[in-house]
């Protein structure tokens, strides 16, 4: 099967990312407001506190992440079916809870290996074949969809990305493969053994990541183009970005304890002779 279609619209697996991103923000202004304000306001809200408190809150981001990463992850294989959906939700919440050393492993390990396939196929993803688009009629262009076609719509979206994704990873030698492999164990590794800086930087660049989306959704929205603008100025915004993962990391290490001396703290008591002594003190 060589392209994708959705009524009216045919996209080729072989469009590109930065392509298929542009057709969807030119469509997204037909789509119910719910669909962008609801996620957009979602994003940044859970960005601003996983850049900024992720490792002091590390649970409660774990899990909202997990349950974000699975409910997504079900509606794409399932499509609008409430049960599998919140069946996948849970499962993914419940795991980034109980288990938040390896999962802020698995998501420094899932970071890495998207940076090293992203850089290994950047001239295929850069470069692909030209976009095959059939115009909608004029009468019908300006109407606004409802939530369940805008939802369609974007998972529509979620699939073109997915095969452009998959058309160039066909594209890999071995030899990038392995390169791919090993960078996603080491950092796994990396992540199960340095805890603490691990998850200072997967809590920043996840929430850097967030709060930038969610801008740009917003900013689709009020019916701009942010998209478009980023592409023409991506090294600036990757320098901000770059920026505040880095901030964002520094921070956490500075002022969100470990969960170790956090529990420490906790159960270390005032010694009886220092309190005595603090109350002679106070009563002189």
């Amino acid at each position: 099967m060589c392209c994708v279609c959705k009524k009216n619209r045919v996209v080729r697996l072989g469009e590109t990312v930065i392509e298929i991103l542009k057709s969807f923000e030119q469509e997204a202004s037909r789509f119910d407001p719910m669909v962008l304000v609801v996620p957009g306001l979602a994003m940044v809200t859970l960005g601003l506190v996983a850049w900024l408190a992720g490792m002091c809150l590390r649970r409660l981001v774990l899990a909202l992440a997990g349950a974000a990463v699975g409910g997504i992850a079900g509606w794409l294989l399932k499509g609008q079916n409430p049960a599998v959906v919140g069946l996948a939700a849970g499962g993914g919440a419940i795991f980034g809870a109980i288990v938040p050393r390896l999962s802020t492993a698995v998501l420094l390990a899932a970071f890495g290996v998207a940076v090293a396939f992203a850089a290994t196929t950047q001239t295929h993803l850069a470069e692909g074949k030209a976009t095959s688009l059939t115009k909608p009629d004029a009468g019908r262009g300006q109407e606004r969809l409802p939530v369940q076609d805008s939802l369609s719509a974007v998972r529509v979206l979620a699939f073109n990305v997915i095969g452009c994704v998959e058309s160039a990873a066909r594209e890999l030698e071995p030899v990038n493969w392995g390169i791919i492999g090993a960078v996603g164990l080491g950092l796994l590794v990396l992540g199960l053994l340095l805890a603490r800086l691990a998850g200072a930087l997967v809590f920043s660049v996840l929430g850097t990541a967030l709060i930038f989306v969610g801008l740009i959704v917003l900013l689709i929205f009020k019916g701009s183009a942010p998209i478009a603008f980023v592409h023409k100025q991506g090294t600036f915004y990757g320098s901000v970005l770059l920026g505040m993962a880095a901030f964002g990391t520094l921070e956490q290490l500075v002022l969100c304890p470990s969960p170790k001396r956090r529990r420490k703290a906790k159960s270390a008591g005032p010694r009886p002779g220092q309190e005595e002594s603090k109350r002679g003190w106070r009563d002189r």
